[in-house]
């Protein structure tokens, strides 16, 4: 039975973690495309950050489709798995989603979410992989933007 975070109704990452690995193996097997968004905060308080993680969520779950992943990996870490979707279409969610966060979490104690994305193929073949180079964009992104 997999588990929701009750605060985010995002899978818990242990059951993310192998759903995603479910998931980009049957992409591989069936040489379908498959695309990992990493949200990451910058400037996430230490304590009391629920709302922050809500918010951030809330904007994952109104973008998702339904037949999308989405985790909480950490408190500065969701993640979306995004099914029959190549770089180039992840792009586009990325945009729209940073748009969304944005706008619903600037008042949120100084709190930015950057996202980072990831595709079967272009940044690695296993969920390990994807989820570490959509981090590492994200990271990235921030520096750059920072």
């Amino acid at each position: 039975m997999t588990k929701l975070d009750i605060g985010t109704g995002l899978y818990e990452k242990e059951d993310f973690l192998r759903l995603l690995g479910e998931d980009i193996e049957r992409a591989k097997a069936e040489e379908r495309c498959y695309s990992v968004l990493a949200v990451v905060a910058q400037h996430l308080p230490g304590e009391n950050v629920r709302d922050i993680v809500e918010v951030a969520a809330g904007c994952l779950q109104d973008l998702m489709r339904d037949n999308d992943l989405v985790g909480r990996l950490d408190d500065d870490v969701l993640a979306l798995g995004l099914r029959d979707t190549d770089s180039v279409e992840a792009g586009v969610v990325s945009f729209r989603l940073q748009g969304d966060l944005r706008l619903k979490s600037f008042h949120l104690r100084n709190t930015v979410w950057e996202p980072g994305v990831a595709s079967l193929g272009d940044n690695g073949e296993t969920t390990e992989e994807l989820l570490k180079a959509a981090i590492e964009a994200a990271k990235n992104r921030r520096r750059r933007l920072g």
